[in-house]
């Protein structure tokens, strides 16, 4: 079969062009970022491996207008074209499929990401849609339907029992017209989904718009985790029935790595492809790093991770094997949200870990978000206070603040719609750009504390606590404020003018 694996380029009315990758929300940036979609990546090179003619079709890395990206996939006539979306764009992408049925009525449209995976019914009833993928274990599902489709061309939509998928089964029959198999188990180890052949997703295209990379290229995410062990914070999309946890060997994992290092001279290596290993696992991948001469070859690695997945041994272990750059979710300075949002953890274990990240040198960049729907101007006062005592003691390196959004039919989401503090159900309005729920406060305090947050990194005293991890005597280090710095402003840049934007909407 000639199978594309597609990404649409979308660019908003304002400019700017949509960041896409399976773990994020997308959000539009004035500066691309590309991000390698990894896990569609694996089942692009599982398929070819298969056997079958498979197109890496992403019009936003390749830099394609919408009307060349469109021609193109249409002169190629594929068998299956597979597509990702999520809630701020899923509106475009029904009318894009409505658009592309038109020319391709012969082609089987797969539709997989967060909002389809939650609301199939809603994507096949507004599109010209025939499956969704229930699951993010989109390279496994298509492995089993990709085949059994093949075979079965005439009834494949009626007879069709495979889990995790919703079908348009044409049926004339509104009672009939779609058929669902449940949620798809993961019962296979992830290990047996191949590592991504680079080449085929032409990885260069990924290689260097990107704001987290110190040095290039880089490549944002591997194929070491799936999904999240924790899976229990109500505004995150790792959080449902549909979603499991899997991760895969590290000799596996070990051998990416490798391949990156040694075939492709990759400079840094960032996995945000799910919330990373931890315990036993991490001090393994650590140790292995170390016996293969990883951690000697000139490449920055970076992990997504949560606070009590880390001890002081396993700091250790990851800074002697080159781990420099840890994301970790804050997410708020107040323990009454911390509770809200399920994470797991105290603000006193925070400022533990943080202490032993310091103390090997690792570079805890934290995550926060504001604009809770009961978030009032004391926890608010709270967050940014917190923020401030983290960074100006040199306890946290670098920040991220974001307003809360609610997510894809999250807990929290539900919770929103349950309260009745959504201001909006236009999927437009859900790109993180602005605050779509009711708050105790004005709007524009929130908007007011990330400005505080984000000024913080053009303070003196944080910018003389950067000087501490030059005691390190790593070359990295020393880029540190030259390299990540300006990177980071150029994000604080978009980040303001997507609130001011948003501010002169009101």
């Amino acid at each position: 079969m000639k199978i594309a694996i597609s990404y649409p380029p979308i660019i908003n009315k304002r400019g700017q062009t949509a960041m896409v990758s399976q773990n994020r929300n997308v959000q539009f940036f004035k500066i691309p970022t590309f991000l390698l979609p990894v896990i569609q990546g694996q089942a692009a090179t599982w398929l070819r491996d298969m056997g079958h003619d498979v197109r890496w079709d992403d019009g936003n890395a390749q830099r394609k207008s919408y009307q060349k990206w469109f021609d193109e996939l249409v002169a190629w006539k594929p068998d299956m074209v597979v597509f990702e979306s999520t809630t701020p764009v899923m509106k475009f992408y029904w009318k894009m499929i409505n658009e592309l049925r038109e020319k391709l009525d012969q082609t089987i449209i797969v539709m997989t990401g967060y909002h389809s995976s939650r609301r199939p019914i809603e994507t096949l009833e507004n599109s010209a849609t025939d499956l969704v993928i229930k699951s993010n274990h989109i390279d496994f599902a298509l492995a089993k339907v990709v085949p059994y489709v093949e075979e079965h061309k005439k009834d494949w939509r009626t007879k069709i029992d495979i889990e995790g998928l919703t079908i348009n089964t044409r049926s004339k029959k509104k009672s009939e017209r779609f058929r669902d198999t449940g949620y798809f188990r993961q019962v296979q180890p992830l290990s047996k989904s191949p590592l991504v052949d680079r080449d085929l997703v032409q990885w260069e295209n990924y290689a260097y718009e990107n704001g987290n990379f110190i040095q290039t290229p880089g490549t944002y995410a591997t194929s070491v985790i799936r999904d999240c062990m924790f899976g229990k914070c109500t505004f995150c999309r790792y959080n449902g029935p549909e979603f499991t946890f899997s991760s895969m060997s590290v000799e596996k994992s070990l051998d990416e790595y490798q391949t990156l290092i040694e075939k492709y001279g990759v400079k840094e290596i960032f996995d945000d492809s799910g919330v990373w290993y931890r315990g036993a696992q991490a001090q393994e991948f650590a140790r292995g790093i170390i016996a293969r001469g990883l951690h000697k070859k000139d490449c920055y690695f970076g992990i997504n991770t949560r606070f009590e997945y880390l001890d002081e041994e396993t700091i250790k272990l990851l800074a002697e094997a080159n781990f420099r750059f840890v994301l970790i979710g804050l997410e708020s300075g107040s323990e009454e949200t911390l509770k809200r949002l399920n994470k797991g953890y105290q603000k006193k274990y925070i400022e533990q870990c943080l202490v032993w990240m310091k103390k090997y040198g690792l570079h805890p960049h934290m995550t926060v978000m504001v604009g809770y729907y009961w978030e009032t101007e004391e926890m608010l006062k709270e967050t940014v206070d917190y923020v401030r005592y983290l960074m100006f003691s040199g306890l946290a390196r670098t920040l991220q603040v974001t307003l809360c959004t609610p997510l894809d039919y999250t807990p929290y989401h539900e919770e929103c719609i349950k309260e009745g503090v959504l201001l909006t159900d236009d999927y437009d309005d859900f790109d993180m750009s602005k605050l779509i729920v009711k708050t105790p406060i004005p709007h524009e305090k929130y908007y007011e504390a990330i400005r505080q947050m984000y000024k913080i990194a053009l303070d003196p005293r944080f910018v003389l606590r950067q000087i501490d991890f030059f005691k390190y005597g790593r070359k990295r280090d020393f880029q540190f404020l030259f390299t990540y710095g300006w990177r980071a402003l150029r994000r604080v840049r978009n980040h303001m003018y997507n609130l001011t934007v948003a501010s002169e909407k009101k």
